[in-house]
């Protein structure tokens, strides 16, 4: 099957509410009504809902009570409350995937948008985007679980064994979950710079013009792989792709400060999953 000929099959595609649809067609638009958006959002019950539970997240760092989504508004800030109605909109849209632990990919999907979010306060990208990239830089992995359920399969315990996905991924399809990432993406109408951010992951420096929202997402990736495993901070550091990091023009002193309360931070991502 073709890459076209996988979005070809609409039946296939996720749907996202209306909402979560018109924000993200004026997410980069700074006259975009506050008010009426906050007031669709709250005829939503279940965005709603999952919306209160991140602004009130210890993982998103709100750090207060927030009781409703008026106040979250006025709170956290619209550009905030955007990123978290389409982060809710998203984990909502796919339904669940025989032999793929959904949950434990969106767990995945949330951590490294939270440090992704960290990364962008020490660099010029912008946060509520470097989330929202964060959120999304899977998620042709989902489809491509969705259209090839046997196969997909396969491919995860031989990448869990060492095999490259990138390279299995090609092999078998001729794409990659970044190909199908971006065309979803491109399709839910996102912005062009978070599309390049997706497509460009695996690989940032091979671009002709480096998408620093595919570097953050590089560098994301790897601290949370580095936490999963639980590496001593030594390794992290020895390790850390520099090459990578250099073009964001991190301060490094700062940004692992950073990262160790970042890991020592409560985690309810669990409960935000539900």
């Amino acid at each position: 099957m073709s890459l076209e000929s996988l979005f070809n099959e609409t039946h296939n595609l996720p749907n996202i509410p209306k909402v979560v649809q018109e924000l993200i067609e004026n997410f980069n638009n700074p006259d975009i009504n506050a008010d009426e958006i906050s007031k669709k959002v709250q005829m939503d019950q279940v965005i709603s809902a999952k919306v209160m539970r991140l602004a009130n997240s210890a993982r998103y760092g709100a750090g207060r009570s927030i009781p409703s989504i008026d106040s979250a508004v006025v709170m956290l800030g619209f550009d905030t409350l955007k990123t978290l109605v389409v982060a809710s909109g998203v984990t909502g849209a796919f339904k669940d995937i025989p032999g793929f632990d959904k949950k434990q990919f969106w767990r995945d999907s949330f951590l490294t948008a939270s440090i992704c979010k960290l990364i962008s306060k020490h660099t010029s990208v912008d946060v509520e985007t470097a989330f929202t990239c964060g959120m999304m830089h899977n998620i042709g992995e989902l489809l491509i679980h969705i259209v090839h359920e046997e196969s997909a399969v396969k491919i995860d315990k031989l990448v869990e064994s060492g095999a490259n996905r990138i390279d299995l991924q090609e092999n078998q399809y001729g794409y990659d979950y970044t190909q199908v990432g971006y065309g979803l993406a491109k399709r839910w109408n996102f912005p062009e710079e978070v599309l390049f951010g997706i497509r460009q992951q695996e690989n940032p420096l091979n671009f002709d013009e480096l998408s620093q929202l595919a570097a953050t997402i590089y560098l994301a990736k790897y601290l949370n792989e580095a936490f999963k495993a639980e590496t001593d901070k030594e390794s992290i550091l020895s390790e850390f792709p520099n090459d990578i990091a250099k073009p964001l023009n991190i301060n490094l002193l700062s940004f692992f400060e950073d990262i160790v309360e970042l890991t020592e931070a409560e985690d309810d991502i669990d409960s935000l999953l539900n």
